[in-house]
C-alpha cells in the first residue's frame, strides 16, 4: 500500500514538472501577438486648466467707449498663472489701436492691468470663468503725446477651449471703469471690449 502511494505521488510530481517545462517551451516557440497594439490602454493626456500652468493668450478686440461715436478695434495680451485648478494671477496689456473702416481714433488707450482670474471646469476642455483686474491706463502711450494716466478698474469673464495639452482658443468680454483728464477736461472712460485669439499653455 506505501508502494502505491509513494508510486502515486511520484507520478503527480514528474506530471508537473513536465507540465511547466512544456509552457515554458511553448511560450517560447509562440508567436509575438500581432495585434497586441490594439488592447494598449491610450496613454495618459493632460488637457486643460492644471495647479501650476502658466498660460500666455494674444487677442484681438473690438471696444466701445463711452468717448467714441463708433466702435473700434484694438488688441490684448498676457498671461495666467495659475495658483491652484481654480485660482490665477493675471498680467495683460491692452491697446486701442483704430477703427474698422480705417478711421483714426483720437486718442488711444493703453492699459497695463494687474489682477486674478477664477477657473470654474479645470481638467476640461472647455473652460469658463470669470475676473477683475485694477491697473493703470495711459493716454496716447504709443504716440507720446500727452502721458496723462489713471487709475482703471476692469471686470469680466471668459471662455476657453484647449485644442490640445498646449493650444487654446479664447473668449472675453469686459467692462472698464476710469476717469481720466485729458487735454485738461476730466473724461469719463467707461468702455466695453469683446476679446477672441488664441493661447498656449506650458
Amino acid at each position: 500500500m506505501a508502494h502505491q502511494q509513494k508510486h502515486t505521488i511520484l507520478t503527480l510530481v514528474l506530471g508537473v514538472i513536465a507540465c511547466t517545462v512544456a509552457n515554458i517551451t511553448w511560450a517560447k516557440r509562440y508567436p509575438d501577438d500581432p495585434f497586441a497594439w490594439q488592447h494598449k490602454p491610450m496613454d495618459a493626456k493632460e488637457i486643460g486648466t492644471t495647479a501650476g500652468q502658466m498660460q500666455f493668450s494674444v487677442l484681438g478686440t473690438t471696444v466701445i467707449s463711452s468717448s467714441n461715436d463708433d466702435p473700434y478695434l484694438g488688441g490684448k495680451m498676457g498671461s495666467d498663472y495659475m495658483l491652484n485648478e481654480y485660482g490665477a494671477l493675471r498680467f495683460y496689456v491692452a491697446q486701442d489701436l483704430f477703427e474698422p473702416n480705417g478711421g483714426s481714433i483720437e486718442h488711444r488707450f493703453t492699459s497695463f492691468r494687474f489682477g486674478s482670474s477664477w477657473h470654474l471646469n479645470p481638467y476640461r476642455a472647455v473652460d469658463i470663468g470669470s475676473f477683475i483686474d485694477a491697473g493703470v491706463l495711459v493716454v496716447d502711450f504709443i504716440k507720446g503725446k500727452s502721458g496723462d494716466k489713471a487709475p482703471e478698474v476692469t471686470l469680466g469673464g471668459f471662455m476657453m477651449y484647449h485644442i490640445d495639452s498646449a493650444l487654446f482658443i479664447r473668449a472675453e468680454m469686459e467692462r472698464a471703469w476710469c476717469n481720466v483728464e485729458i487735454d485738461g477736461i476730466d473724461t469719463k472712460q467707461h468702455r466695453t471690449a469683446l476679446s477672441l485669439g488664441l493661447g498656449m499653455a506650458f
